[in-house]
């Protein structure tokens, strides 16, 4: 594939204008043109690259075969010197609206150039104002250029006339009326909250109001265009609660990438580890190698409370100060291949931190004495993260602290026998469309199960495994050629659980 690099040689608030440079060679990679010293660039007429600080992108991207036939001739030298000829004899021009995120190309012949327009030079009353220079050709009318930007800004003129003035000639610009701004569709993404809230209590059971608190942050940031709203909560609560399952689903219903990192593995400088690069780089590859997609994914920062300064090492401190940055949104020259690296801003990413904090809660309990497990963990406090071991920094920007419950037995028992996500009733389903046949389980079975995960502390997590070992032989017997259609029902109870060979087929 061969394209012509563009540069961005004016951005001032709203008007774009590219310079082609030359023409280089690359490929297409999942949609990204990627050069063959294996530099990424984005497209010219990418909305998102236009918001961007990077100068230089890519236009008029075109195969060989494509060349050839465009310019008659079985020479690609030669082809390339009449695709260089034609693109260099226009001026590209982008005019963009920075609040409603509207935008219009403008192709202009260079050689028609004759003089140059100060476009509303501050003149219009709007916090987008439109300031810069554009070449006029004689055969385009300042109108006609005029009408092209106005059609942008439209939400944004003021009702009344206002004029500026070029060579003693008065142009008005005036708002329709039956044009107005729609202020409620500026933001970057809708989410229906209630839908969302109730599509995750059917599947998270016993963090009802956990979840509601994590969805109102998670959709404000993604409304917001503005980085100094984003929240970064952290989510606090004992292994096998919920934390890490909540923000899957909420992932897979956004339909955005998500990335679950192991916090403990990060380094800072002069230490050995991983350090940003790594966890961004392996954003980018769950977001399918999309820059876009990448810097509006779901980052699950997991056991944060393991960098915690406990007088142990004087890294976790380092690595902590480290993370400031990421959470504040920065933008990073990521290495994603020996030779290739992209640039990935962190400002709008949904990074969300999470951890057990058990050290925490134990000293609650030598503190608050006789007082329930759930109003222990609510009355945790910043100072109370500071003194676990983490810097004053860091603790403000982890806001808000989501603490969630421990499951009771009987929140166990509503997840095994009614939520969503029961590895049981999955596991019925399951055997019911693949085989045919029904599985049926007594109370003994459920109970023996809730026993042992709360005797353990284990939580929600501990019960797929279990259901679905004791399952082992079952499903063993099912996959058998020779058995199957050969039964139409299989019985459980407590004993699968000590030896998963106890159990009970009905033939058909």
């Amino acid at each position: 594939m061969y394209a012509i690099l563009m540069k961005k040689v004016l951005y001032n608030n709203g008007i774009v204008i590219y310079n082609p440079i030359r023409v280089i060679k690359g490929e297409i990679q999942d949609g990204n043109f990627i050069s063959s010293d294996n530099k990424f660039y984005f497209y010219a007429d990418d909305e998102y690259f236009i918001k961007r600080d990077e100068k230089e992108c890519v236009a008029y991207v075109q195969s060989k075969e494509e060349l050839l036939t465009a310019y008659a001739t079985k020479n690609i030298n030669q082809a390339l010197e009449f695709f260089k000829e034609d693109v260099f004899s226009c001026l590209n021009i982008c005019i963009f609206n920075s609040e409603t995120g509207d935008y219009d190309l403008i192709e202009m012949p260079v050689e028609d150039a004759r003089d140059l327009l100060t476009v509303y030079n501050g003149s219009m009353e709007s916090n987008y104002q439109i300031s810069g220079v554009i070449p006029i050709p004689p055969n385009i009318s300042m109108e006609e250029i005029v009408n092209s930007i106005e059609s942008i800004l439209k939400p944004n003129l003021p009702s009344e006339k206002k004029e500026t003035v070029q060579n003693k000639e008065t142009v008005t610009y005036k708002q329709s009326e039956s044009i107005k701004a729609d202020v409620k569709n500026d933001f970057r993404r809708d989410i229906d909250t209630e839908e969302l809230e109730a599509y995750l209590k059917e599947r998270i059971i016993g963090q009802d109001r956990q979840i509601e608190q994590l969805v109102t942050v998670i959709a404000e940031n993604y409304k917001t265009k503005n980085p100094h709203l984003i929240l970064r909560p952290l989510l606090i609560g004992p292994s096998g609660v919920g934390k890490t399952e909540t923000l899957k689903l909420l992932a897979e219903y956004l339909k955005v990438p998500f990335t679950r990192y192991s916090t403990p593995t990060l380094s800072a400088s002069g230490y050995k580890g991983n350090d940003i690069n790594d966890l961004l780089a392996l954003a980018y590859q769950n977001a399918g190698k999309k820059i876009k997609e990448c810097e509006e994914s779901l980052i699950f920062l997991d056991e944060i409370d393991k960098i915690a300064s406990r007088g142990r090492d004087v890294s976790d401190v380092a690595v902590q100060n480290l993370l400031l940055n990421f959470l504040d949104g920065s933008t990073y020259d990521v290495n994603v291949s020996l030779n290739q690296s992209v640039r990935i801003d962190t400002s709008f990413m949904n990074i969300v931190m999470g951890g057990a904090f058990e050290e925490l809660f134990k000293a609650k309990d030598k503190h608050l004495g006789f007082v329930s497990t759930q109003d222990k963990m609510k009355t945790i406090t910043p100072i109370d993260i500071i003194n676990y071991g983490f810097i004053a920094e860091f603790v403000g920007r982890a806001s808000p602290k989501i603490v969630y419950n421990n499951l009771s037995k009987e929140d166990l028992k509503t997840i095994m026998t009614e939520g969503k996500l029961s590895p049981l009733l999955l596991k019925q389903q399951f055997y019911q469309e693949t085989y045919n046949v029904n599985l049926k389980y007594d109370e003994s079975y459920v109970n023996e199960i809730l026993t042992h995960v709360t005797s353990n502390n284990t939580g929600a997590r501990e019960l797929s495994e279990i259901v679905l070992t004791s399952l082992l032989d079952v499903s063993r017997t099912l996959q058998q050629k020779s058995n199957q259609g050969k039964y139409s029902e299989v019985l459980i109870n407590k004993e699968i659980l000590s030896d998963n060979k106890v159990y009970t087929l009905k033939k058909r």
